[in-house]
């Protein structure tokens, strides 16, 4: 090769998606292609016109139009264009202008469809449809690690359980049992639901020390009401909870099926990650102090978790474990010094931490929905040093208070349950700015200590509101609309200043701009189909399964959003590991040619679907 093709040799090999090609094809490659100059304003594709090369810009711009005039897309060094007509055949659909003089690198038609039919990540690359690119790229960007205990859930090591009748006989367990090789059986009544367990300890406690008749039935001697857990729990809490209650086995069940059992053994042999371990060092610590010491740790956790390239919704869930253990271990401690509730209460936690989503330390949102047989005069000291222990020890633990006072230390959000039902009806009834504000933090609510139910009512009134209410879904929609993706007109990145960090360079706000975006929209179809599901992902999930969107659409977003996620976490890692603090605006340059390209397609994704959105609800006539 001569120096002008060493020189283009070069720049392929640094160029998506030519940069993993073998020597001998770049070799191919550079000695095939030619060199094209377009002059300012010149037309490099008209429409209708053959084409037979693919275009890699070296240097330069162009302007890509549609027949109608209106302008596509602006591309630049880098960028490919023309290969969809290649693709296609020949046939040019799109016009593509130069707007500054500029230098094209011309692949012929023959080589560059050979490149896609021998190149997985090439054909990938040049995939028709922004989802399939973006699903390719997720996967590229996962690694195939196994996956830390703290990140994985019940369903991935839960095994099939043996069940048993009732009024088996205790001989007919042990006979099965043993056949089985199982230590435990689950119990079930005349509906098939699970009313007891029983475990090999049982037949010595109950069985051999007591006498009893191996005639008896297996219900003389099972467990009555064990607890259970669900499929989507995470194992790491279940180990915890079996830590805690010194239980080695509880049975997995969905709606009123049995469908698995997890033993502590098979959580400890699987457990690898120190994660378990921080979460179980908080719920044994006895102050203050050391919680703030361990939360410390946060950090390291959340580099440790994105080097395992685990999937954005793990480490979120994952890293909102550790928050919410320090949260429940200061109200055990704040009811171990001020004693037991005088009337129930539910503390709950909104915002990110309800939707398992943290990826760091964040500002506190929680308050209190207590019973309404609370009397302020006998009960309003007792919930006010409640809710102090556990602010004031979260900010000392890195979750500092809440800029808008959104926390139980604030009277207005430490109310019975008719107050709160007055909130909500409020919100639902006049959408206003304010309440709006108020329902995106509020309609994202967990239960993380005290009495569920109180919350579960709540809940199931809200959603026969705000399934029945178009004026709230339609305001809802326009205020989701004020948070959109990062898109210029021309194709170019929108960039913000950190609000937090005045001196910081602009850059790409990936949390108003990124995944908020997302959150809103699906928080906002799901309250519309009144669905209870309020993480992200779930959310997602119980959208496709109930129809309201298709289940191709829902995977685009998905994805779309998993990208971002993971864009956002892997620079906050990034920052962690380089001595800064994490935050949410990435500058352009940080990101290589593909993540520039991926995250268009995935903002893109997104702006779309809000489109869709916006047309669906009305937005437009609230905005």
């Amino acid at each position: 090769m001569d120096v002008e093709q060493l020189a283009i040799r070069d720049y392929l090999a640094k160029c998506p998606p030519l940069t993993e090609l073998p020597a001998a094809e770049l070799d191919a490659l550079a000695q095939a292609i030619v060199i094209q100059r377009v002059p300012q304003g010149d037309d490099v594709l008209t429409i209708d016109a053959e084409n037979t090369v693919a275009f890699l810009i070296r240097a330069g711009a162009v302007d890509v139009l549609l027949e109608s005039g209106d302008w596509y897309g602006r591309f630049g060094d880098g960028d490919w264009v023309g290969y969809r007509s290649v693709m296609r055949g020949g046939k040019v659909s799109m016009t593509v202008r130069a707007i500054e003089d500029t230098l094209l690198y011309a692949v012929p038609g023959e080589l560059f469809l050979s490149l896609l039919e021998r190149f997985e990540r090439v054909r990938h690359y040049f995939a028709e449809r922004k989802p399939e690119r973006l699903r390719n790229a997720l996967q590229e960007i996962r690694g195939s690690d196994g996956l830390a205990l703290v990140a994985m859930h019940v369903r991935d090591l839960m095994k099939l359980p043996m069940l048993v009748g009732k009024s088996d006989s205790i001989q007919q367990v042990a006979q099965q049992m043993n056949e089985f090789d199982t230590q435990t059986v689950m119990v079930t009544g005349d509906d098939g639901g699970l009313c007891g367990i029983v475990t090999d300890v049982d037949f010595r406690k109950r069985v051999v020390a007591e006498g009893r008749s191996v005639n008896a039935p297996i219900a003389d001697i099972m467990t009555l009401n064990p607890l259970t857990l669900t499929p989507r729990d995470q194992a790491s809490e279940a180990l915890l909870l079996m830590s805690r209650r010194n239980i080695r086995h509880l049975p997995v069940v969905e709606g009123n099926d049995v469908v698995g059992v997890l033993s502590a053994s098979d959580l400890l042999r699987t457990q690898s990650s120190s994660a378990v371990y921080l979460v179980g060092d908080i719920f044994a610590a006895q102050d203050v102090a050391r919680l703030a010491e361990l939360s410390k740790s946060l950090p390291k956790l959340l580099v440790s978790l994105v080097k395992q390239s685990l999937p954005a919704n793990d480490i979120g869930q994952s890293i909102t474990s550790v928050g919410q253990a320090i949260a429940r271990r200061l109200l055990v401690m704040a009811e171990e010094k001020f004693g037991a509730p005088p009337v129930p209460y539910a503390f709950i936690v909104a915002g990110s931490m309800a939707r398992r989503e943290q990826t760091a330390h964040s500002d506190q949102d929680n308050g209190m929905i207590v019973s309404d047989d609370y009397n302020e005069a006998q009960h309003g000291e007792y919930f006010r040093q409640i809710a102090k222990v556990v602010s004031d020890g979260l900010d000392a633990c890195g979750y500092i208070y809440c800029p808008g006072n959104v926390m139980a230390t604030n009277d207005q959000w430490r109310q019975p349950l008719a107050v709160w039902r007055g909130y909500f009806e409020t919100w639902i009834n006049k959408p206003e700015p304010m309440a709006l504000m108020y329902a995106s933090i509020f309609f994202d609510l967990r239960c993380l200590h005290g009495d569920a139910s109180l919350l579960t009512r709540l809940q199931e009134e809200v959603l026969h509101k705000t399934k029945a209410s178009t004026l709230f879904q339609a305001f809802m929609a326009g205020n989701a609309l004020s948070h959109k993706p990062p898109i210029g007109f021309f194709r170019g990145f929108v960039l913000d200043k950190d609000s937090k960090d005045s001196s910081a360079e602009k850059g790409m706000d990936m949390k108003k701009r990124g995944v908020v975006p997302v959150i809103d929209m699906a928080r906002l179809y799901a309250l519309a189909a009144g669905l209870t599901p309020i993480n992200t992902w779930e959310r997602l999930e119980a959208i496709a399964e109930a129809g309201t969107i298709t289940r191709s659409t829902v995977e685009d977003v998905r994805d779309a959003f998993e990208f971002i996620s993971m864009v956002r976490l892997q620079h906050q890692a990034k920052q962690i590991e380089n001595g800064q603090k994490p935050n949410n605006h990435m500058p352009p340059e940080e990101l290589s040619a593909l993540e520039r390209r991926h995250l268009k397609d995935a903002f893109e994704v997104i702006s779309t679907m809000q489109d869709s959105m916006a047309t669906r609800y009305q937005a437009d006539k609230f905005r």
